[in-house]
């Protein structure tokens, strides 16, 4: 069993042990020594009250974030479901300029029955069309709804991106003069001849109030909801300017820019696709909850416009604040009872007060008796810390024994110790006086006088074993016995025995409980420095590994390396090194990524591992390269060896995410015979020559070299 050295511990474990044994040896009686007095109760009744309305306004402050988070989704939902339609209507509208544009009546007729057609065409869609017209290639109006025939157009936005551009084209753009700026949305399409060329440009001027139709139906949905029907509910339609489009209550189209204002949904709107704000009505300076989503105009080079949907704060938190003035008044007609109630108890308490502190005096002639017990157990807790700082394990085992000796005050002590790690009887006895070994080991296990085995939460406890008239009923002169589990975190490290115990007449007694408490609090703390030792090993072993393959690391095969060397000219044997470096792993990173190279580099080592012998060295010295030391091995019998390495890791694909890789391999293999100088670099060098040879030569190989060659002062890394 192997092991650490625990850190030095501070002062803090001692001190829980000193009030562990404080509270163990002074009971229930120092309960009454500092009893509350009266007024604290007082306190605790208006704690109570307070606490209640906290609680109270906690849950309702919730309630009202939830309600309002819930309302904002809502409103987001339908303004962007207003959104997809608009964008469908306009997305409509679009296509049906793109199909007159494409017509043989926009491209030849004469321009009477074109007018004609258009008029008829107004007239059937009054409702969603202000104005439609057709030009030339000049710009020069043929027909129009409205009867400007030969009017120029050219200067007009539409027209010049209609001309130059091969597709149907949409800005907010006044369709007549006089009329007030964005307020409808102009389409305009190129109109191509047979062969492509340009020969006019159609437009129509849609209306917002068709438009924003999907807006109203929107805004009728939501006044059927429950938590709507009071509320003040508004939309608003801006485009990227912030200009109001259309306006569901004032309808102050084209009057207001809501960015210019300050509005902050205004400016949300423009900078994000969809989303909720709490803020303040400009009109009415009420709080509300808006909801705003961005409309998307089917020219990209448009700017987003903007839908702004609002209700009052106060109409979405309505129901929640009337079930709040119930709540208070139901709450009042509670808590003035238990108010009386709690004075009542107060007053219950003001005699307990006196009762307790009559026991107090009590409990504190009781405390002076034990006072002299309790500076007795303050010298374990400084035996308990001196356990914790004890870094060796022989010398923390025997001051385990020497200390439970004599504060136990028995004859004899000994520590069984399981055998390779096993929790079960059939240990080893270790630690304790010879003579007496062989007969606690027989007491522990039961075979002697079971009848008299007292088990007490996990500790083994032997009374009365005397016989007529004082004298011993087993050999050796055993009188009491004592057995505690030295356990850390449920693992069992051993048993503490105990056995005879003496009075100060050095007659004999049984062991009592304060003395199994004791014995129980040092095994408890030799448990923990034992585990402390095990995991400062068990780090020590861990830094000397290598993290993935688990192989030794760098460092480690160095030191190693120099071990080993040193250890074969000590015995007077060889000793062979063999570097092995996986080829194009650049190439398997690269082509599958490092996850898959971590796979490839894990099983290689495995593989290396398991061709290995038991007693040789493999350890990881780079990336992809390996360092293999094989003791009583020479320069020709390692080149054999090197070659079953390199079939091992060569001969069968490695299974990898990307699918299974055949992985070559390139060794290197060198040799220290007795004699030669002990250069661990020199081995090393002589190795990467050799490994460099194979390199050179193809790959997939294995090249020897002995520690007499001269290595060329370049070496040139293939990968």
């Amino acid at each position: 069993m192997d092991y650490a050295t625990p850190p030095v511990p501070s002062a803090k474990p001692s001190r829980r042990i000193a009030g562990q044994f404080r509270r163990m040896v002074t009971g229930p009686a120092s309960w009454f020594a500092a009893p509350c007095p009266p007024t604290v109760a007082t306190i605790a009744v208006v704690a109570i009250t307070g606490v209640m309305l906290l609680c109270i306004g906690w849950a309702a402050c919730t309630v009202e974030r939830r309600l309002v988070s819930a309302a904002g989704h809502n409103l987001v939902q339908a303004a962007t479901d207003a959104a997809s339609k608009l964008e469908m209507v306009i997305a409509e509208r679009r296509g049906d300029v793109e199909v007159f544009a494409s017509t043989p009546i926009a491209q030849g007729d004469p321009p009477e029955a074109l007018a004609s057609y258009l008029n008829r065409f107004l007239s059937t869609h009054g409702s969603i069309y202000q104005w439609i017209g057709v030009t030339d290639k000049t710009g020069r109006l043929i027909a129009a709804t409205d009867g400007s025939k030969g009017r120029g157009r050219d200067h007009e936005t539409w027209f010049t991106q209609a001309s130059t551009l091969p597709r149907v084209t949409a800005v907010t753009t006044p369709p007549h003069q006089g009329r007030r700026p964005s307020t409808s949305l102009m389409f305009s399409a190129p109109v191509l001849g047979t062969h492509g060329e340009l020969k006019g440009v159609a437009a129509a001027s849609v209306t917002i109030g068709a438009l924003v139709e999907t807006l109203d139906q929107t805004m009728r949905v939501l006044q059927g909801m429950e938590w709507s029907e009071d509320s003040n509910i508004e939309y608003q339609l801006l485009n990227a300017d912030g200009d109001v489009m259309a306006d569901s209550t004032l309808g102050q189209e084209g009057e207001v820019n809501l960015k210019h204002l300050g509005l902050p949904s205004a400016r949300l709107v423009a900078a994000s696709s969809r989303g909720f704000i709490e803020e303040t009505h400009l009109r009415r300076r009420a709080f509300v909850i808006t909801a705003y989503a961005q409309v998307a105009l089917p020219d990209p080079s448009q700017p987003r416009w903007g839908i702004l949907i609002r209700v009052d704060r106060s109409s979405v938190l309505a129901p929640v604040r009337t079930f709040l003035r119930k709540l208070m008044s139901v709450t009042a007609l509670i808590v003035v009872p238990l108010f009386l109630l709690l004075l009542w108890l107060v007053r219950t308490l003001h005699v307990e007060w006196h009762t307790a502190l009559r026991e107090s005096a009590r409990a504190s002639e009781a405390e002076s008796v034990l006072k002299k017990r309790t500076e007795a157990l303050h010298s374990l807790v400084v035996a308990a810390t001196m356990l914790s700082r004890e870094r060796d394990l022989d010398h923390l085992l025997q001051q385990l024994l020497d200390i439970t000796r004599l504060h136990t005050r028995a004859d004899y002590a000994a520590l069984w110790v399981p055998t390779c790690g096993q929790s079960q009887p059939g240990g080893q006895m270790a630690y304790g006086h010879e003579r007496v070994t062989s007969l606690i080991e027989q007491l522990r296990r039961g075979k002697s006088h079971p009848g008299w085995l007292v088990p007490r939460q996990g500790t083994i406890r032997l009374t009365d074993l005397t016989g007529p008239g004082g004298n011993p009923v087993t050999p050796d002169l055993l009188s009491s016995f004592l057995g505690v589990p030295v356990r850390c975190h449920g693992r069992l490290f051993g048993e503490l025995l105990l056995a005879n115990k003496r009075t100060d007449d050095e007659g004999p007694m049984d062991f009592s409980d304060l003395d199994e408490q004791v014995a129980q609090t040092l095994a408890t703390q030799a448990g923990i420095a034992i585990e402390n030792l095990q995991l400062l090993e068990e780090s020590r072993q861990r830094s000397r590994q290598d993290s993935m393959t688990g192989l030794l690391n760098h460092s480690a095969t160095l030191d190693a390396l120099s071990r080993e060397l040193a250890r074969a000219e000590r015995e007077e044997k060889p000793l062979a090194v063999i570097m092995a470096d996986l080829d194009h792993f650049k190439r398997i990173n690269d082509s599958h990524g490092h996850a898959v190279g971590d796979v490839v580099i894990r099983e290689t080592a495995r593989r290396l591992q398991d061709a290995a012998r038991r007693y040789d060295l493999v350890g990881r010295i780079g990336g992809e390269e390996f360092l293999v030391m094989i003791p009583a091995c020479d320069l020709l019998s390692a080149g054999e060896f090197a070659e079953r390495l390199r079939s091992a890791v060569s001969d069968r694909p490695i299974e990898t995410p990307a699918g299974p890789l055949t992985i070559t391999v390139s060794l290197g293999v060198t040799a220290w015979c007795v004699g030669q100088p002990l250069h661990p670099q020199r081995l090393l060098e002589t190795a990467d020559h050799a490994l460099y040879r194979v390199k050179h030569r193809g790959r997939n190989g294995v090249e020897t070299a002995s520690p007499t060659e001269r290595a060329p002062d370049r070496q040139v890394a293939l990968a």
